[in-house]
Order: structure tokens, then C-alpha cells, then sequence
């Protein structure tokens, strides 16, 4: 299980990709009854996002980690033409689903711009299209 975790950290890492990365870790474990949110490190914008979006539950044995990060740069050469011909990431969203420690879930996306509430929604809404 770590072994795909580290996997997956880097392709994030190194790909730089502008698409949204989904993954089931558990795709038999079927629709989620509930959900519980932790937003890490706190984030007001997400959290009101999402608190809009779903009701969330602290008692619920599936935990939704939301985080983002800014100001990323890539050093990765194979991305040099990118870098100077388009719009180059600097920052990402990422929502994970666990159970327990266990990964259930990730959604992650590339973010050229500043976070943007639209952003947070359409994350959640492919999560809750996979999931809920």
C-alpha cells in the first residue's frame, strides 16, 4: 500500500500534468454512507467551500483530507517546453478518502491559477459522482 502511495507522489511530482488524476483504491466498496472532513493545513476557503457543498459528519468512519498547495515549481526537464509554451502549474488541490488509515480514494488536479471556489466544486462533484 505505501508502495503505491510513493507511486503515485511522484507521478504528482514529476508530471506536472494540468488533468485531474483519480484513483480507487477499493472500487468494490461501493457509495459511502457518510463522510468526515479535515482540511489540512486549515484552509477557510475549502472548508466553507465544502461545508456548502455536503453535510459532513465527525462521527463518520470516512475521513475526506482536502488540502492545496501554491507557489510549486517544477524542475523536471522533460517539462522545458511546456514551461515556456503554456501555462505551467504552481499549485494543486487534493481531496483523499480514508477508512481507517486506508486509502479509499484520491483526486488530484493541477492548478495554473490561484484556487478558485469553482475549483473546490468541481473536485468534490467528481468525488461525489465516484463515491456518494
Amino acid at each position: 500500500m505505501y508502495k503505491v502511495s510513493i507511486v503515485l507522489l511522484i507521478l504528482f511530482l514529476s508530471n506536472c500534468s494540468d488533468d485531474a488524476t483519480v484513483v480507487h483504491y477499493h472500487k468494490q466498496q461501493g457509495t459511502l454512507p457518510c463522510l468526515k472532513l479535515v482540511v489540512f493545513p486549515p484552509d477557510a476557503q475549502i472548508t466553507n467551500t465544502l461545508t456548502k457543498l455536503y453535510t459532513f459528519s465527525d462521527q463518520c468512519p470516512y475521513e475526506l483530507q482536502a488540502s492545496r498547495k501554491n507557489g510549486i515549481t517544477c524542475n523536471s526537464n522533460q517539462n522545458a517546453d511546456k514551461k515556456a509554451l503554456s501555462n505551467f502549474p504552481s499549485g494543486y488541490i487534493r481531496l483523499d478518502v480514508y477508512k481507517k488509515r486506508t486509502y479509499i480514494y484520491s483526486y488530484y488536479k493541477d492548478l495554473t491559477d490561484k484556487l478558485t471556489k469553482e475549483d473546490i466544486t468541481q473536485a468534490f462533484e467528481r468525488l461525489k459522482d465516484d463515491l456518494l
